[in-house]
């Protein structure tokens, strides 16, 4: 193989490679910037870097996979590449605006968030359990480090290292699942086929696999580490892991269902589409419950996420029961619209807040900062399933997949049912934040002092939100 055709062969992770040296780069020009510029230059730095990998991604955009079958770039994770680099300007913004707000010196988390970037894109394109391990810990580590950024925080440190030990288990269960999948198939590629004899070698890997996955993506029973975690980091970290950590995780568990439908164990397939029912609305159950009696914006955002980890699973699981062709358009359509909508609100937060951590001080603060409180509101309204943005369209779509599942089940028509009702339930909390943010303040707040960047982002993610509700990419 000449040198030519390998840069050619190797063009499907250009645009992750730009973003680890803008990362690279980053954490070497922060060396040489004084603390006052620290803020001002390497903000804009990401963002060029990150400006740069989204148009080489649309210029090596298609549907092909390197020679080696580690990667695969197809019009689905092309679409979630692309939500990587807007979720990672976003966090750029908000913590630009943290720092600038807060006289933070902590410039290092400007590299860590890139570096936490190339491994989810890793992820996002992996076909290969190898290279999906290494994109997973490669974003793993970093947020790890960016949780605990708040270093004078008992409650950052407590949660970075429940996260940081409940993660590194998982990703030995994980690392293990592997193990017992190249066993049962004599490949780590995503849909070898099970060899004969080893089906119950192949079950126990897929659970694993499965199990490891859904750590990340906070689902139940896994979720246990969401709420401290999401608590205890900056908000705009919170926003970060809440949207790219779930787009990560679930496209290579989607990875990994669609590799089962590749293989001729169909009770595997049958258990673990019953898996993802029972785990997605224990889920939905956990998050929308738990969520009502919680007054911290963040831990309300939190167990959102894990109700909506639980509509995601509810929509990789529904086309199995309505015995349908594999249909997962719903799911990745209710992830993307997820993942704007809960960092664009959680980012915007994080300029809202004050010093302390309950909606009692964001009360009045969208009276004070209008724009930034319109652009929550509609992140918020999304999240909700409120009418106009796209996050409507999205449980629309999981709930009329779970209808048509229940005319060849009936069983699916009560948990529809049940989702629904969590749904409405879940809705309040959303509904809720917005009322303190536009209630009538009792202090005066102090405004952001450098706005500008974080204005500009949110009003993007309100009009993607908008936009996908016309025009859906899945």
């Amino acid at each position: 193989m000449t040198e030519s055709s390998l840069f050619y062969d190797l063009k499907i992770i250009y645009p992750a490679t730009v973003v680890a040296l803008g990362g690279a780069v980053s954490l070497a020009v922060e060396s040489f910037i004084g603390k006052e510029g620290k803020h001002k230059i390497l903000p804009w730095l990401n963002i060029s870097f990150l400006v740069i990998a989204a148009f080489i991604l649309k210029s090596v955009s298609g549907s092909y996979s390197d020679p080696w079958n580690l990667f695969m770039l197809n019009p689905v994770n092309e679409v979630f590449s692309y939500s990587v680099l807007f979720c990672a300007i976003l966090g750029t913004a908000g913590l630009k605006n943290t720092f600038k707000n807060n006289g933070g010196n902590l410039s290092e988390a400007y590299s860590l968030l890139m570096l936490s970037a190339t491994g989810i894109m890793l992820m996002v394109i992996s076909m290969d359990l190898m290279s999906l391990f290494l994109g997973m810990e490669l974003a793993s580590f970093p947020i790890y480090a960016l949780v605990a950024m708040n270093r004078r925080s008992k409650k950052s440190n407590e949660a970075a290292f429940k996260y940081f030990i409940s993660g590194s288990l998982f990703s030995a269960v994980f690392l293990y699942g592997i193990a017992l999948f190249y066993g049962s198939t004599g490949s780590t590629l995503l849909g070898s086929d099970v060899l004969a004899g080893r089906e119950s070698i192949y079950q126990a890997a897929t659970f694993m696999l499965t199990f490891g996955l859904l750590f990340k993506a906070g689902a139940f029973p896994l979720h246990f580490w969401v709420a401290d975690a999401y608590t205890g980091a900056l908000a705009a970290v919170t926003g970060y892991m809440a949207a790219v950590v779930k787009i990560g995780a679930f496209v290579a568990l989607a990875s990994v269902w669609i590799g089962l439908f590749g293989s001729s164990a169909s009770v595997v397939i049958a258990r673990e589409a019953i898996l993802f029912l029972c785990l997605g609305l224990a889920s939905v159950a956990v998050g929308a419950i738990t969520g009502l009696v919680q007054n911290s914006a963040r831990r309300i955002l939190a167990f959102s996420s894990i109700a909506n980890a639980g509509f995601i699973l509810l929509g990789f699981c529904y086309p199995y029961f309505a015995k349908q062709a594999l249909d997962l358009n719903s799911a990745f359509y209710f992830l993307l619209c997820y993942a704007i909508a809960s960092m664009g609100a959680l980012v915007g937060i994080s300029a809202l807040m004050s010093d302390y951590d309950n909606l009692e001080d964001l009360r009045g603060a969208a009276r004070q900062e209008p724009f930034i409180g319109i652009c929550v509101s509609v992140c918020l309204a999304s999240l909700a399933g409120l009418p106009v943005a796209a996050g409507f369209l999205a449980k629309f779509r999981i709930f009329a997949g779970l209808v048509k599942a229940s005319f060849e089940n009936h069983l699916i028509w009560g948990l529809a049912i049940a989702a629904f009702v969590l749904a409405v339930i879940s809705a309040t909390y959303y509904i809720r934040i917005i009322y303190f943010m536009w209630s009538n303040p009792t202090t005066r707040r102090k405004p952001s002092q450098d706005p500008i960047l974080l204005n500009v982002v949110l009003a993007l993610a309100v009009l993607l939100l908008i936009a996908l509700a016309v025009w859906m990419p899945f």
